[in-house]
């Protein structure tokens, strides 16, 4: 048999994410087999061992594939680094005993209205919600929740389909462009559950997410990220890594971590949390995720700050090892994305070469050449992000002024 792989299914969208990724099972002494939708160019072949092209959406055609790995290669681990594949992974793992949540706890990772009836006996963690599928069970949750408050789909990711609803009048309009967005045709998430969606309580405060594993129980915590998001429709703008938040909010938010995992029963996974931390210091749960953070936190940010690279450690759990924390500074580290502000067609996204002159910018991605296409919200969730930069300065203030001058030097044109 060949040398040790861990198998990866799917990747993250832009070269320098799965680029960590892979760089990261090499330097831990492990080849890659890839199962994926689509394969991107400039792989290294002699990490990247074998590859099997297949619909991941098509289960069968996915266990062939893992079957066919399996039978050639000694698969150490398995791991994805999106939302989509979280159960197929745990499926995975449990035919091949390696270390994955339950396919259970991975389905409840996977829906945020099982999540939250998971904790319905730890109410102060969450936000008062309800299940939604019809224009009468949204009515009736509008009467008992009140306004503002959020709807959104209860399996999607990315930040897709996120309406902050502030009154009567703008209730009817989100349901109707849900209903018609969560439709497996639309986008394949949804096959599980088509026009499933859960509408809860505005949460104020600051948003912040938690990185994190738990091996064999317990859950150790490799920091927290300080957000900023967009109006009206919540998409990520920028991170900063580690938090500013006090010590005794950080403190809550670890703790949150701790009976969200238990309660939901993770294990033997990296995770990613998402949460709220109010003006009194109270954190409560928006999401978890059994799998990295994106946007680069993940992949970059904390490695940058910490001097452990984060995706070193995700294939360590996934292999059955514990994670190796690095020190919380004295770096800081952030990333900040170029928006469209309209839609239309990319001509050209001018001034990279000035950004990646600005002190501190270690990265500029850019996801959309000249030539794509670039709608906004609510028609599309993703394709108005033309890419992002990446910093490390020694204050999060300093990080993010780095980050606003090289995005301020970066001029897209879309016609």
């Amino acid at each position: 048999m060949s040398d040790p792989v861990v198998l990866f299914l799917n990747l993250r969208r832009t070269h320098l994410e799965h680029g960590a990724a892979v760089e990261a099972a090499h330097r831990l002494g492990f080849g890659v087999a890839l199962i994926a939708d689509t394969v991107p160019a400039g792989l290294p072949e002699r990490v990247v061992r074998v590859v099997h092209k297949v619909d991941t959406y098509d289960l069968a055609a996915v266990d062939r594939a893992v079957d066919a790995v399996a039978a050639e290669h000694d698969v150490r681990g398995v791991v994805t680094w999106s939302d989509r594949d979280v159960e197929t992974v745990s499926r995975i793992a449990e035919r091949l005993g390696l270390p994955a949540p339950s396919v259970g706890a991975a389905r409840i990772a996977r829906n945020k209205y099982l999540m939250r009836e998971a904790l319905a006996g730890h109410p102060h963690t969450i936000p008062r919600f309800a299940r939604i599928t019809t224009w009468d069970e949204l009515a009736k949750a509008a009467s008992d929740i009140g306004y503002p408050s959020v709807l959104k789909p209860t399996s999607a990711s990315g930040s897709k389909g996120i309406f902050v609803v502030r009154s009567e009048d703008e209730l009817r309009p989100a349901f109707d462009e849900l209903m018609r967005y969560t439709r497996p045709e639309v986008d394949k998430v949804f096959g599980d559950n088509p026009n499933e969606l859960i509408f809860e309580e505005f949460l104020v405060g600051t948003e912040h997410s938690v990185e994190g594993f738990v091996v064999g129980g317990e859950v150790v915590v490799a920091g927290i990220t300080d957000k900023e998001t967009t109006e009206p429709f919540r998409l990520e703008l920028a991170h900063t890594f580690p938090s500013s938040l006090p010590p005794a909010v950080q403190d809550a938010a670890r703790g949150l971590a701790a009976t969200v995992v238990s309660a939901i029963g993770l294990d033997d996974c990296t995770f990613h949390l998402e949460c709220m931390a109010a003006p009194d210091g109270t954190v409560k749960l928006v999401e978890v995720a059994a799998r990295v953070g994106g946007d680069f936190i993940t992949s970059h940010l904390v490695g940058l700050a910490t001097g452990v690279p984060f995706a070193e450690n995700v294939i360590r759990v996934a292999t059955g090892s514990a994670p190796v924390l690095g020190t919380a500074g004295p770096l800081f580290s952030g990333v900040r994305k170029i928006m469209a502000d309209k839609a239309g067609v990319v001509s050209s996204v001018d001034g990279v070469v000035d950004a990646l002159a600005v002190p501190g910018v270690r990265h500029v991605a850019v996801e959309r050449s000249a030539g794509a296409s670039v709608a906004l919200p609510p028609q599309d969730y993703m394709s108005g992000t033309l890419g992002a930069v990446i910093a490390v300065g020694d204050s999060a203030d300093a990080v993010r002024a780095t980050l606003a001058r090289a995005v301020d030097a970066v001029t897209p044109r879309i016609s």
